[in-house]
């Protein structure tokens, strides 16, 4: 035998060795290591005719149970989160941290449309939901953000404004605060506080939603009015709404109303900053970033 033959053939043995392993249902190991067999694809696809099917139907698998995309269950929607699901402030991160803080929201928004963003106290609770109705309607994004039992103070005085304003990057904003501060006297110091507030929203388009008083304030109302100016301030005062058990907050037709009033004062001619809100025609799944913020301690 010429020595290119033995070469030829001491070759082919192990290669014999591999394939037959592989088409056998020989398992060689020791304990829990197994020698793994060589994957044949390959060969398969160029040597067809040496591996010819088996005549033997291989046993079925269970049918998969398919289940139709309309049968399947929404998630969560925003009217589900109960308001106890709410974000520590002191775990909320100053701006110059890159962790934001944890948000509660169902789906994330085409961010490339027109942004809105409303804040204030627990006032916002159901409005912001009325909201978001026209929102959705009207093609913008929303983002909402609640600081219950929060002030003009608060929002003065910490960078939780900021770090929003940042964040979200608005292109109109709305607040709703004074609720808390029906009762106040120190004025001269929350004239100060306004200020701030909206030197921080700066050049954006704005409107301050006056708090739905029930009952006569002390002049946090006009003071607001008087700082933010003729157009860009909605009293709330003269609506006749219904109430929760509380005695304060809106019920949840009532602030639907209170939003209702607010559009209709915002598409016509009082507004500095009019804005387009056509009221909804049709009911759908409300879909809108909404940010809880615990009560101060």
């Amino acid at each position: 035998m010429r020595p290119y033959a033995k070469i030829i053939l001491l070759l082919l043995i192990p290669m014999a060795l591999v394939v037959g392993y592989a088409l056998s249902s020989l398992e060689i190991g020791s304990g829990d290591v197994m020698l793994e067999k060589a994957d044949l694809s390959g060969i398969r696809r160029v040597f067809p005719m040496f591996f010819a099917e088996s005549d033997e139907t291989p046993p079925s698998s269970p049918t998969p149970h398919i289940v139709p995309i309309d049968t399947i269950a929404p998630i969560a929607l925003i009217d589900t989160i109960a308001p106890t699901d709410t974000i520590p402030q002191d775990s909320l991160p100053t701006p110059d941290e890159e962790a934001p803080p944890q948000e509660i929201k169902v789906h994330e928004p085409d961010l490339s449309k027109y942004r809105i963003m409303i804040f204030g106290d627990s006032m916002l609770e159901w409005f912001a939901k009325r909201l978001c109705d026209y929102t959705l309607e009207n093609g913008y994004d929303l983002s909402s953000i609640i600081w219950y039992s929060s002030s003009t103070k608060l929002w003065a005085t910490t960078d939780t404004l900021q770090y929003f304003l940042d964040r979200i990057r608005p292109d109109y904003v709305m607040l709703c605060l004074g609720s808390n501060e029906l009762f106040v006297r120190d004025l001269s110091k929350r004239e100060k506080y306004i200020d701030t507030i909206v030197q921080r929203i700066g050049e954006r388009p704005f409107l301050w939603i006056g708090p739905p008083n029930w009952k006569m304030d002390t002049g946090i109302n006009d003071l607001i009015r008087q700082r933010v100016g003729e157009g860009r301030f909605f009293d709330s005062r003269g609506l006749e709404l219904d109430r929760a058990e509380d005695n304060m907050h809106p019920t949840r037709s009532a602030a639907a109303l209170w939003m209702d009033t607010v559009a209709s004062w915002l598409s016509g001619s009082e507004a500095r900053h009019p804005l387009k809100l056509n009221r909804p025609t049709q009911s759908r799944r409300r879909v809108y970033h909404q940010y809880m913020l615990r009560p101060p301690r």
